[in-house]
């Protein structure tokens, strides 16, 4: 019985429990004895995070300037003008150049995006197109012996071509994994 009789004393006087309030030095005392909580740990990353993400985007934005620049020194010290007028094929060569180069460097600015996520598959990137200038290079000096062969001329824009599939290939491949992981957590919601 007694039971019902504080339950009923506590819902007629519920109203009057609702206007009272702690002393604020009770709730200061409180907070002095309660235990220190612990910092979460993405606050103590955050300032590493930027710093990883800037170095990554410093590193991905010199990658391509380099290759970009490197690219213009090549093809400008392969022809001069003289020899592109004497062979209307090494005119072609000079604008498909032009043209891809544009094409790779948009692409490749494309790829930095993802470069915070995926600093690995730049990497990779930067070594097998290292190698491919390094076979293109030869290409050139094959080109300067060979009076402007017509198929060296063709391997040397298919060389190009397979940069420009390579980096297709790669930026549809992490934008369908983009795609795939943002789908769950749109379900979620």
């Amino acid at each position: 019985m007694k039971k019902d009789n504080l339950e009923q004393f506590v819902k007629d006087h519920a109203r009057d429990f609702d206007t009272l309030e702690v002393p604020r030095m009770a709730w200061d005392d409180i907070e002095k004895h309660l235990p220190e909580g612990r910092k979460p740990v993405l606050k103590r990353l955050w300032p590493y995070a930027w710093k990883v993400a800037a170095a990554i985007l410093i590193f991905a934005s010199s990658w391509m300037l380099k290759d970009y620049t490197d690219q213009r020194k090549q093809a400008s010290q392969t022809f001069t003008a003289s020899e592109m007028e004497s062979n209307p094929k090494l005119g072609e060569l000079s604008d498909a150049e032009a043209f891809y180069t544009t094409k790779i460097s948009s692409k490749q600015a494309e790829l930095a995006a993802y470069a915070s996520q995926h600093p690995e598959i730049i990497e990779d990137l930067k070594k097998e197109f290292s190698e491919m200038d390094k076979n293109k290079a030869e290409l050139e000096k094959d080109l300067a012996q060979s009076n402007a062969d017509e198929k060296v001329i063709e391997a040397i824009i298919l060389s190009y071509r397979v940069k420009l599939e390579i980096l297709d290939q790669m930026l549809a491949e992490l934008r369908k994994s983009k795609e795939t992981t943002q789908k769950p957590a749109e379900i979620k919601l």
